[in-house]
């Protein structure tokens, strides 16, 4: 009956005549049914009638909640460092392998021992058989 009047199924004074109470009768079933649907969908509502909340059940879910999120921050800070640790021994192994460096590594990653120094090019042009320059009157050796 009082569902069927807050839906607006039935008006008021026919679901009194049909209930035969009085005005004041429905209204307070109204207010009971209402309270009872309010408790039954508060999470954190006791069973009395009043209907007030259990803070200490929610005091204790938040506690969990906080040493979950603890928990979650080192593992996060944890997994960081290793992702860290690992790029580093990624590069350092890179650099100490031998053989020509990949396409896509940075120039910074690149062994100084494997590049080209400028003694290499002066070494590659004396032996190409270049003439080389000599003072006048002077024979070339």
């Amino acid at each position: 009956m009082v569902l069927s009047v807050l839906s607006g199924e039935t008006p008021v004074s026919d679901a009194i005549r049909q209930a035969k109470i009085s005005r004041g009768t429905y209204y307070q079933m109204e207010t009971r049914a209402l309270e009872a649907m309010l408790v039954a969908l508060n999470p954190l509502a006791c069973s009395c009638e009043t209907g007030a909340p259990d803070l200490s059940a929610a005091a204790a879910r938040i506690g969990q909640l906080e040493a979950q999120v603890k928990t979650l921050e080192q593992d996060k800070r944890r997994t960081q460092r290793l992702l860290l640790l690992a790029r580093k021994s990624f590069w350092a192994t890179l650099k100490s392998s031998r053989g020509r460096p990949p396409k896509n590594a940075s120039p910074g990653s690149i062994p100084s021992g494997r590049r080209r120094s400028r003694t290499w090019k002066a070494k590659a042009t004396s032996q190409s058989g270049a003439s080389i320059p000599t003072r006048v009157g002077e024979s070339a050796p």
